[in-house]
């Protein structure tokens, strides 16, 4: 079972979420879903093959807020197709060595720290771009997409890859 279709049929706006420190209202806002032909047009211009669990989320929404609370700056940012290049072309203009196979996917609304898509890897290809260490120091997770949201959702969307 897909975990982000479950996501997206279950959480619509708001969920409240019991912790150990008591309950917590995150917010949850998913884009309109891409078309198979964004799909395949992101793949022409940028001369790559995404992941099918990827492609599978962005069939369902192309870009969402997830685990966004009410009071805090948290959660994390979903690209849209289109925003996948344009974060990923404003980080290397930054200075940061992203391969040309790598695809910023996800931000951190509470920092500048974003995940990637690294598609020269056909598993475990999600690497946490730590922007506090260089480009050739960060590490990968251990997951693919589908792997990672259920595991995002079993820690209520804290940052368990940095555990």
């Amino acid at each position: 079972m897909n975990i982000l279709k479950e996501l997206v049929n279950r959480v619509n706006e708001k969920v409240m979420v019991k912790t150990v420190l008591g309950e917590e209202t995150y917010y949850f806002m998913w884009n309109a879903p891409a078309t198979a032909e964004d799909i395949q047009a992101f793949e022409n211009r940028n001369k790559c093959s995404l992941p099918d669990d990827y492609k599978e989320f962005l069939l369902i929404s192309n870009g969402a807020i997830v685990y966004k609370s009410e009071y805090e700056d948290d959660g994390y940012k979903l690209l849209s197709l289109e925003e996948v290049e344009e974060v990923t072309h404003e980080m290397k203009d930054d200075g940061y060595d992203i391969s040309d196979k790598c695809y910023c996917f996800l931000q951190c609304l509470f920092s500048d720290d974003v995940l990637l898509l690294d598609l020269q890897k056909e598993t475990n290809y999600i690497m946490d771009g730590d922007v506090g260490y260089p480009s050739d120091e960060w590490e990968y997770i251990g997951s693919d997409i589908n792997t990672f949201f259920i595991r995002l959702c079993q820690c209520n969307g804290a940052m368990y890859w940095r555990w």
